[in-house]
């Protein structure tokens, strides 16, 4: 179910809320090369399917499912402490942003709109992939998996970062790449944009949404065609441009992500 979805009642668009993990930041191919190493230390190989079944899940989560699927024993708080090195060891230095990130991050901002980030992901993973990729800073909110009990698909972490925005439910948009994320904004009662990657593009989504769009990009068209205005800055630059030079000229040619929906 991912075309427009019946008619619900929203205010006028005041915010966008942001996944991370495979909708800004390109870690989940990186994140399956962690999960890798981590069953094999446990004596396991990675079957096709497991990472599908914990996309946009928090680490404590993942790991109970995880812990399901292959038959592990171990306490779950230390499977996620070996998990959570491993990938915070894969991600160094390795992190791109996702194909228009910057792009509709600086668009939201010259609009005047609030922009939030609610990734699953703990704080700690957060900070990293934001700072590798140049897009820390340039939220007016944060809620990371460490901040819920009840993660995606309960709305909570989206209810929790548009409480810290100031902003109603019904005047938020939140974009995200994966089903789970999709059913916690449906919860929420926002308004819903799909952002499919390679990763996430086949999966079954339950909930009906706004948007489905290639990239973030192209969701800033569906804005202006929503109420956002269109800052006058746009007139003389591309978003994309205005991004460029938000990175770095050679530091955005060298940092786009080539993984696309």
């Amino acid at each position: 179910m991912t075309g427009e979805r019946l008619a619900e009642t929203f205010a006028p668009i005041e915010a966008l809320i942001f996944d991370m993990d495979g909708l800004l930041v390109d870690s989940e191919p990186i994140a399956e090369q962690a999960m890798e190493r981590f069953l094999q230390l446990h004596g396991h190989t990675l079957r096709p399917g497991t990472t599908e079944r914990t996309l946009g899940r928090r680490v404590p989560d993942a790991m109970l499912v995880i812990a399901e699927i292959y038959g592990i024993t171990l306490p779950i708080a230390e499977l996620i402490d070996t998990y959570d090195q491993l990938r915070l060891a894969a991600l160094r230095g390795k992190l791109l942003p996702m194909p228009g990130a910057a792009a509709l991050l600086t668009y939201g901002r010259a609009a005047g709109l609030k922009l939030a980030l609610a990734t699953s992901s703990l704080r700690s993973h957060a900070d990293l992939s934001l700072a590798e990729t140049r897009l820390a800073g340039l939220f007016d909110a944060e809620a990371t998996g460490d901040d819920v009990v009840n993660g995606k698909p309960a709305p909570d972490i989206f209810l929790l970062a548009a409480e810290r925005l100031g902003t109603p439910p019904a005047a938020c948009v939140v974009l995200e790449d994966a089903p789970a994320g999709l059913a916690a904004a449906a919860a929420a009662g926002m308004r819903r944009i799909w952002v499919p990657n390679i990763k996430t593009r086949d999966l079954p989504v339950a909930v009906a949404v706004d948007l489905t769009a290639p990239d973030l990009e192209a969701v800033i068209p569906w804005l202006e065609t929503h109420g956002v205005k269109t800052p006058a800055s746009a007139e003389k630059e591309s978003f994309s441009g205005m991004a460029d030079r938000h990175l770095g000229a050679s530091d955005a040619d060298n940092r786009r992500s080539p993984r696309q929906a």
